[in-house]
């Protein structure tokens, strides 16, 4: 059960954060409205990881399941208040490729999520 709490919090934030360079190619490519989405999804990404850092700690404490989701989840909740700052501030600079380290993080935790090393329960 508290794997399947992690795999959805982390499904629901692999979709926002892949719309974030689609939506950040839209405005490069002319798209100004995509703007519009973008700041508001990357602003509200870090509480995503919130819930996902909860669903973590259940997974790891009840759920007898790795602790490495929990510490790598509070890694992105720091990566991704970063990254707003320096969006807003338009250093694209570090923005650019700290964005990119994201959403390659949560995307191989959510495969990582389902794969069959996830199911394993850790020994005491």
């Amino acid at each position: 059960m508290t794997l399947w709490m992690l795999r959805l919090t982390l499904l629901l934030h692999a979709v926002f954060v892949a719309a974030q360079p689609i939506l950040a190619g839209y405005f490069l490519s002319g798209e100004v409205d995509a703007m519009e989405l973008h700041g508001p999804i990357g602003s509200s990404l870090f509480l995503i990881a919130f819930i996902q850092l909860i669903a973590a700690i259940l997974y790891w404490r009840p759920g007898r399941g790795r602790l490495w989701p929990a510490l790598v989840t509070v890694g992105l909740i720091v990566a991704e208040l970063t990254q707003v700052v320096f969006g807003y501030q338009q250093n694209f600079a570090v923005h650019v490729p700290l964005g990119t380290a994201i959403v390659i993080a949560v995307l191989w935790m959510t495969v990582w999520s389902f794969r069959s090393g996830a199911r394993r329960k850790v020994n005491k």
